[in-house]
């Protein structure tokens, strides 16, 4: 068997197991976000208050959550990857919003993009949503505040992914034979 049958294999068979229980990942993901809206809404992270910049950081969450509960067995939805990324990001974007006072936009939107693509590369963390939180913290001026709003909202995803994998809910690897 060639490396590239057991591939297309592998894919054949994820497609099919994704198409008989596409409910439980299609609900999970649906209530793990409202879960998400609703704790971080009631700790007054203002989702639907802060001027597009929490609303902004969490639509990169959304994403997370379609690849880490729909697409379990990718190397993106590796809770490792996610956490790294969103950290990288955070921090890069909040860095590159304090030096947008005293640098131009346009560079500076440039050097996000530049070092969270570097960073997420060479720490084997490539998860792609996470470059929007970075742009999200220098387009919409997000403070200090908003690196709370995206720890809080890891820790969420992260103890969800774990609890769902725990009862059985979340399947992260498909043997193939």
């Amino acid at each position: 068997m060639t490396k590239e049958y057991r591939h297309s294999e592998y894919r054949k068979r994820k497609h099919k197991r994704n198409r008989e229980n596409i409910i439980i990942p299609l609900l999970t993901t649906s209530i793990v976000l409202v879960i998400l809206i609703f704790t971080l809404d009631q700790i007054n992270f203002g989702i639907r208050t802060a001027f597009g910049a929490s609303a902004l950081i969490f639509t990169s969450f959304a994403s997370s959550a379609f690849i880490i509960f729909m697409m379990p067995y990718s190397k993106a939805a590796k809770t490792s990857r996610f956490v790294k990324s969103y950290v990288i990001a955070g921090i890069i974007g909040y860095i590159g919003f304090s030096a947008s006072a005293y640098i131009n936009f346009y560079l500076i939107a440039g050097l996000i993009i530049f070092f969270v693509s570097l960073l997420l590369f060479e720490t084997d963390s490539e998860h792609p949503p996470a470059l929007g939180i970075a742009m999200a913290f220098l387009l919409y001026r997000v403070p200090l505040t908003g690196i709370l709003i995206l720890f809080a909202g890891i820790a969420i995803m992260v103890l969800f992914r774990k609890l769902l994998k725990k009862i059985g809910v979340l399947i992260t690897e498909i043997k193939v034979r």
